[in-house]
């Protein structure tokens, strides 16, 4: 005769096995460890170079003397005028290679409120706004997350070495990593205001060239005219803002440019290494992997038309870019972010292992940025390939067995 046991009194005879603590493997300890201690040396490194270090070493002094130059109604581009002002707060001025922006006058709108102000305040309000674009962008990829996530992996990017090394310096690719992360946050939701936060990637544009080339064709494809005109009314503002102050603006930054001795520097990206091995004087060179980087992006849009997602596709685009722009510094490895989060964060899980690859990739970019500020900063030629290769690690897991990689991730490597 059989007989019913309560619930009560099973779940007491039989109590669940405490569940044990993960552990994690020693290898994975031992990077976190350096990562901890190299990161923090990082930010302080930034938060002394905002505040105390000298105003020569803050890229953010060449933006000042721009925006000082403009609002004063002057070329913001003059070579003399910029090396006069900067002599004068003890920078030295070497006149063959002038300390000057290289910005397009999309990016003065930025740089005219700076005139306003000393020039400590300004590096210090510059900062300001670097880190104010790093949050608004992380919450942004907050966003877009579905479901339940690691809410410590959204604190990355804060100990990313190439956005710490923006802030610190001023560098500008923060406010492209705004401009793509709210593109990809509203470009459904609010078409238009996609556009216009597009706008704020003409700041620096061959950071995304392979990428703008195809969001250009998806637009027209999908007829997403809201966000073209976004936009485009977007960057005529900015472009009209400058204008006001010196109507010649864009002649005097194409003069500007022209003079500039950008042919004789060695800035380790693909195509300058090639220029370099090839022709010095050849400049098209420096755009061949570019080019060559905006067919694949092509068709790969193309192979994907049906099933396109900003987020996975757009990533790996978006890493490419980086990978063969023609002119890129260790702090444009930035706009890297959203890649590595969508990675981790998405809605399958990143391979096995991810986590200890990145964080010891990131110590060592955090280990280039100690030493570059000591022997003055040099760019990384490895850094693009590095986020790519990792970006491409990770996400080789998801859909399919640990072992293989999915169909995009093979037709782009068979290339």
């Amino acid at each position: 005769m059989s007989s019913v046991i309560p619930d009560d009194i099973v779940d007491k005879a039989t109590p669940e096995a405490p569940r044990r603590p993960k552990r994690h493997s020693p290898i994975f300890l031992a990077v976190f460890a350096v990562f901890i201690f190299v990161t923090t040396l990082c930010a302080i490194a930034t938060v002394l170079g905002v505040t105390i270090t000298n105003l020569t070493t803050h890229d953010t002094l060449c933006f000042w003397t721009s925006g000082r130059l403009l609002i004063h109604g002057q070329n913001p581009y003059d070579r003399e005028a910029v090396s006069r002002i900067e002599s004068e707060l003890g920078f030295k001025v070497n006149y063959q290679d002038v300390f000057m922006t290289r910005e397009p006058p999309t990016a003065l709108f930025l740089m005219a409120p700076l005139g306003l102000i000393r020039a400590r305040a300004g590096v210090i309000a510059w900062g300001l706004l670097l880190a104010g674009c790093l949050y608004f962008s992380v919450d942004s990829i907050k966003a877009m997350l579905n479901g339940p996530y690691e809410r410590s992996l959204l604190w990355l990017p804060w100990f990313f070495a190439p956005a710490m090394a923006c802030i610190e310096t001023g560098q500008t690719a923060l406010i492209v990593l705004l401009g793509l992360t709210l593109f990809l946050r509203f470009r459904q939701s609010r078409p238009f205001w996609a556009g216009v936060a597009l706008s704020l990637c003409a700041v620096k544009p061959h950071l995304l060239l392979p990428f703008g080339v195809v969001l250009l064709v998806w637009a027209v494809v999908r007829r997403k005219w809201t966000i073209l005109a976004g936009a485009v009314i977007a960057c005529a503002v900015e472009s009209g803002i400058p204008m006001l102050f010196d109507r010649a603006v864009w002649p005097h930054y194409f003069a500007a440019m022209r003079t500039e001795s950008i042919a004789d520097e060695f800035v380790p990206t693909l195509g300058t290494g090639l220029r370099f091995l090839v022709d010095q004087r050849a400049m098209w060179l420096q755009f061949f992997p570019a080019a060559l980087g905006c067919a694949w992006a092509l068709w790969y849009f193309w192979r994907n038309r049906e099933k396109w997602d900003w987020r996975t596709h757009g990533s790996l685009l978006a890493l490419v870019s980086l990978m063969v722009a023609p002119y890129s510094w260790l702090t444009d490895s930035a706009i890297a972010i959203p890649a590595i989060l969508f990675a981790f964060l998405g809605a399958a899980p990143p391979r096995r292992g991810s986590l200890t690859l990145l964080l010891a990739l990131m110590c060592a970019a955090a280990a280039d940025m100690l030493t570059t500020s000591i022997f003055y900063y040099k760019p990384n030629l490895l850094a693009g390939i590095a986020w790519l290769l990792w970006y491409l690690y990770a996400t080789s897991g998801q859909k399919m067995s640990m072992n293989s990689t999915t169909r995009e991730q093979k037709e782009f490597l068979s290339l």
